[in-house]
């Protein structure tokens, strides 16, 4: 008999790529010393973010805090929680943005609607 495959979570939004001239940016650090993060996509609930040296050892459900740069706003700081991660460098790692404000959850949703009208869905 076969073991069952594996769940997969399955995505509920639309996600979009970033680009050079309509970015999001990520950062994680504590203090002075931030590391910026690439992003891989986005959608109005979460990011995929390139993994580095400091976030890949974070197993899923893990809490981070991360800075947040969406075009034409100030940078702002929320918390996330990893939903999966390949726990290797240079892998992927999902991050539910949970603990935004609406404001915060407007301007998300508007940089992503942006960028499909742009016609960068991943």
């Amino acid at each position: 008999m076969r073991p069952a495959p594996p769940v997969q979570e399955r995505r509920q939004n639309v996600r979009v790529r970033p680009t050079a001239e309509y970015g999001i940016g990520i950062d994680f650090g504590t203090g002075l010393v931030k590391t910026r993060l690439a992003v891989i996509d986005a959608a109005v609930g979460g990011v995929a973010l390139e993994l580095d040296d400091q976030l890949v050892d974070l197993p899923a459900g893990s809490e981070i805090h991360l800075g947040v740069s969406l075009p034409g706003l100030p940078r702002f700081e929320t918390v996330g929680t990893i939903r999966y991660t390949s726990r290797r460098v240079g892998g992927r790692c999902g991050v539910h943005l949970n603990h935004l404000t609406h404001d915060q959850q407007v301007a998300l949703s508007r940089t992503v609607s942006e960028l499909l009208e742009r016609g960068f869905s991943a």
